[in-house]
């Protein structure tokens, strides 16, 4: 049986571990967010989604009101990306080097990855849409994507990925580009994100079909996106309207172009967005749409504004597209002089969009046929053949990417499909001796079970049985010890006590025979007892002796239950090893007290103190026996002990001036060892 036992413990405890290991998710206590905490932090971010002027205060008040410093870090996260997102150009005023630091030196738990992640992914928002620097930016989201795989916030894993997407379009690689917008789409759908990220995913992917030349399906996205617009937030709409605007753009319907562009403005002008990155951007393709419309005045006030901007934070990119329709405008005023200087201007080292060097080139056509430079205009004119060749083998990379992924896909669904229809025969054939096999493991455990805790059970009650035992054992000795001594000192006065005394001795043995039957007595029973002890024995103290009981009133005794005897056999110690042979003035004080659910008893005498090493050799010092053991029984059953000290007492020239004990009782004990409460339970 014991073997049996141990078994399944052990199987049990491999369960146990299977569990925790399976459910855990890998955080550490102490390092969650509070519920009021996660709760105004997803508050902050669906108004920084809107643009709310209330952003800032939110973010210092949170900063300022963090329990701690991840909390705080969490704050200052939202600071870095609201400052991204209003075009805050200036580094050092993100201090994110500080953060990454914090955060680096932190265990990697599923919240500090996913905070690494946040600081990361607005890391390559910045080097993206403040700097244009697509290789810091894909190195930073990819670093991103890492950190949130394995974060408490997976739900930003599809935003990381669309983030990619952008970054290889800047970086005219188009296939990397829809890869990471497709994975895009299938963590959306693994994690049953909201249709609204999907609109917006597919929004990206019009974006790279809008790049690859395929108009066709780039309107298909884009006009499921316009249906679906005010599902996107703010920034989202942004995004959208500046794509979609450069659709009808490319396609040549530059009436439908400013009017996208011109709901942009509106939805800027809406939110107090007028002075920021996306306005100016908004701008300077409204000047190229205007030049195209032949609105040149119009094109040009734009322009003057877009560039002024974009010169103060250092765009190259919006400044070579800003030179651009800077050349058109030449062009259109016959000044060629013009443009040769703002060719000039251009910084050579910059990484251009594949499309803006493209509009470049057809007013640079136009340029080189105006001044008669038609070797150029040839030679350009042949770049650009090769150009869009090559555009055009990205777009069939592209396709034939799509058709393998699809291929793939479905020859693994089907090669499953089959695998498990093979499997359902076996399945189905092994299911009855499943079921029996299982039906014997759960008789086997349940048998298992039955005899462990029968097991347990023959234990338990034969620890319970030899320890009533002892006690009852101890017990018996008292009474007869007790009565045995009494008498004895009735015999040594026996003809100066009279009637009187005899009936103090019947009344003591009486209830000595009252409460020495039960375990446990009321501390008022048990005063009354020591009162007629106390009484019996005057005679033998002698005349000179007091004694007193300092003790709440009779309800609150009658609710303090207390081991029968301890009290009297702590009085009866004072009388017969302190007291009895002391010339002099004799004095037992009796004292209780009840609070911090506890009482305390303290039986205190001016006798000779409390020395082992001197005491009577002719005593058993039974009574302190008997009370040191029922206070080991009655401690065994409880998790809160019965505790008993012992002092001596000094007068002031140092000699031992009495003894004082003091028992303190835990209220509610368990009275394990009451028959009565057992028959009760």
């Amino acid at each position: 049986m014991n073997t049996l036992v141990k078994a399944i413990n052990a199987t049990v405890a491999v369960l146990a571990c299977i569990v925790a290991v399976s459910c855990g998710d890998g955080s550490v206590p102490g390092d969650e967010r509070s519920a009021s905490t996660a709760a105004a932090l997803a508050a902050a971010d669906d108004s920084m989604a809107v643009n709310s002027p209330s952003v800032p205060g939110m973010i210092r008040r949170g900063m300022s009101a963090a329990a701690d410093s991840l909390d705080y870090y969490d704050w200052y996260l939202r600071h870095i990306r609201y400052s991204i997102q209003v075009g805050v150009p200036d580094t050092s005023a993100l201090r994110w080097t500080q953060t990454y630091k914090y955060l680096s030196g932190r265990k990697p738990t599923p919240r500090v990855n996913g905070m690494m992640g946040f600081l990361l992914n607005a890391q390559g928002g910045y080097y993206q849409k403040l700097h244009y620097e697509p290789s810091k930016a894909i190195a930073a989201y990819r670093a991103a994507y890492g950190r949130l795989a394995e974060s408490d916030c997976k739900h930003r894993l599809p935003d990381v990925c669309a983030n990619l997407g952008d970054a290889y379009v800047f970086a005219n690689d188009m296939p990397r580009a829809a890869m990471w917008y497709r994975r895009a789409l299938f963590i959306a759908d693994s994690l049953r994100l909201p249709a609204e990220d999907d609109v917006t995913l597919y929004m990206g992917l019009g974006r790279i079909y809008l790049k690859l030349g395929d108009y066709g399906l780039a309107q298909s996205c884009y006009e499921t996106a316009d249906r679906n617009f005010n599902l996107m937030s703010l920034n989202m709409r942004m995004y959208f309207l500046t794509n979609y605007g450069n659709y009808y753009y490319y396609i040549g319907d530059y009436k439908r172009a400013a009017e996208v562009f011109g709901r942009m403005e509106r939805l800027l002008v809406g939110h107090g967005m007028q002075d920021t990155y996306d306005m100016y951007l908004c701008k300077v393709n409204m000047a190229d749409v205007q030049l195209n419309l032949g609105n040149t005045d119009e094109a040009a006030r734009l322009l003057d504004e877009a560039y002024a901007y974009f010169m103060k934070v250092g765009d190259a990119v919006a400044l070579y597209y800003c030179r651009t329709i800077g050349i058109g405008l030449a062009l259109r005023a016959g000044d060629t002089a013009k443009v040769r200087r703002i060719l000039d201007l251009d910084d050579p080292e910059a990484t251009i969009d594949f499309n803006l060097v493209n509009i470049r080139h057809r007013y640079l056509l136009e340029y080189f046929v105006k001044k008669g430079d038609y070797r150029r205009a040839y030679f350009l004119l042949d770049h650009n053949v090769r150009r869009n060749d090559s555009l055009k083998h990205n777009l069939a990379n592209m396709r034939a990417s799509e058709i393998m992924m699809r291929y793939e896909q479905d020859t693994l669904k089907l090669n499953h499909q089959i695998e498990i229809q093979e499997k359902d025969a076996d399945i189905r054939a092994a299911h009855m001796w499943l079921y029996v096999g299982v039906l014997l493991i759960v008789v086997l455990v349940l048998l298992l079970l039955f005899g462990f805790t029968y097991s347990r059970k023959r234990r338990l009650q034969m620890h319970m049985q030899l320890m009533q035992t002892q006690l009852a054992n101890v017990r018996q000795r008292i009474s007869p010890h007790f009565i045995f001594n009494v008498l004895n000192n009735r015999m040594a006065k026996a003809g100066a006590g009279g009637a009187g005394d005899l009936m103090a001795l019947a009344k003591l043995i009486r209830a000595n025979l009252d409460i020495s039957g039960r375990y446990y007595v009321s501390l008022k029973e048990e005063l009354d007892f020591v009162g007629y002890y106390v009484s019996v024995e005057r005679q033998v103290i002698g005349g000179d002796f007091s004694f007193s009981v300092d003790a709440p009133p009779d309800d609150v005794l009658h609710g303090v239950m207390v081991p029968s005897m301890f009290i009297q056999i702590l009085v009866e110690n004072s009388i017969k090893h302190g007291l009895k042979n002391r010339p002099g003035h004799k004095s037992i004080e009796i004292a209780v007290r009840k609070g911090g659910g506890e009482c305390v008893i303290t039986v205190t005498d001016n006798g000779t103190g409390f020395d082992i090493r001197h005491s009577d050799p002719s005593s058993t010092k039974t009574g302190m026996k008997v009370i040191r053991n029922t206070i080991n029984l009655i401690n065994h059953g409880n998790k809160r002990k019965i505790r008993l000290g012992i002092r001596n007492l000094e007068a002031d020239d140092g000699t031992v001036a009495g003894c004082q004990v003091t028992l303190t009782l835990p209220l509610g004990l368990k009275t394990v060892f009451d028959p009565a409460h057992d028959k009760k339970r």
